[in-house]
C-alpha cells in the first residue's frame, strides 16, 4: 500500500469515527444504562491510528517508522462492575522510512486489565495497564520477523448506549523492548552488517482507536 493510498484509508476511517462519534452524542441520556452487572463480558471491535517510533541505519540515520490504521479486538470480563481483566490485539500496516522505503506490519498481543471509576453511568472513565508482546514484520527479502516483549498504558472511555451496546474511545502507549543498538530484522553473517539497528532500549508507539462495543 502506498503513503496516499494509506492516507485515503485513514480518512475513510476517520470519517466513519466521526459518525459514529456523533450518533453517540445525539443519542438521548436516557438510553444510557448502569455500567456492566458483575461478571459480564464485553466484546470490542475497534479501528484506530496508530503511530510513533523509528530506527537507525548501518550510517546512523533515522528511519522513522510510518503512521498507520490499525485495526484490533478487546476482549473483557468484568468479575466486578468497575475493573475488568483485558485481551487485545491489533495490527497495523505501515512502512519504514529513508531513502529505500521498506512496508512493515506491525502486530500487539496484551493481556492485562482495566479499572473504571465506579460512580461513572453514562461516560465511564477508565485506566489500564496490559503486557504481552509485539511483532514486527517487514516485507522485505532476507529481513527475518521480530517478536519481543511489549507493554502497553491507556486510559479513556466506555460510553453506554442502551443495556447491551455501547461505544468506547481508547487512548494508548505501546512499549516494546529492544536491545540497544542492536541488529533487527536480519542476521549477520560472512562479515555482513545490518541495514536496520534499534535505536535505544525500547520502541515507544502510540494509538487512538474507537470501537463498538457488545455486552454479555
Amino acid at each position: 500500500m502506498t503513503r496516499n493510498d494509506q492516507r485515503k484509508s485513514y480518512l475513510r476511517n476517520l470519517i466513519a469515527l466521526a459518525c459514529v462519534a456523533a450518533s453517540v452524542t445525539a443519542a438521548p441520556q436516557a438510553m444510557a444504562e448502569q455500567p456492566p452487572a458483575d461478571g459480564s463480558f464485553e466484546l470490542t471491535p475497534f479501528v484506530g491510528y496508530l503511530s510513533g517510533g523509528e530506527f537507525e541505519d548501518s550510517a546512523g540515520a533515522k528511519r522513522k517508522i510510518g503512521n498507520a490504521t490499525n485495526l484490533g479486538l478487546i476482549f473483557d470480563y468484568a468479575p466486578e462492575y468497575w475493573r475488568a481483566y483485558e485481551f487485545l490485539y491489533t495490527k497495523g500496516s505501515s512502512e519504514i522510512g529513508g531513502p529505500t522505503k521498506s512496508d512493515l506490519d506491525i502486530e500487539y498481543l496484551q493481556f492485562g486489565g482495566i479499572v473504571s471509576y465506579p460512580d461513572a453511568k453514562h461516560v465511564i472513565p477508565y485506566f489500564g495497564l496490559t503486557a504481552g508482546a509485539a511483532r514486527l514484520s517487514p516485507k522485505v527479502a532476507g529481513w527475518e520477523d521480530e517478536t519481543k516483549l511489549a507493554f502497553s498504558i491507556a486510559t479513556g472511555a466506555r460510553v453506554p448506549i442502551g443495556e447491551h451496546f455501547g461505544v468506547r474511545l481508547d487512548l494508548r502507549g505501546y512499549v516494546t523492548v529492544l536491545n540497544n543498538d542492536s541488529q533487527i530484522f536480519c542476521e549477520v553473517s560472512n562479515g555482513a552488517t545490518c541495514d536496520i539497528r534499534s535505536k535505544g532500549d525500547t520502541l515507544f508507539q502510540y494509538s487512538a482507536s474507537l470501537g463498538f462495543l457488545v455486552a454479555f
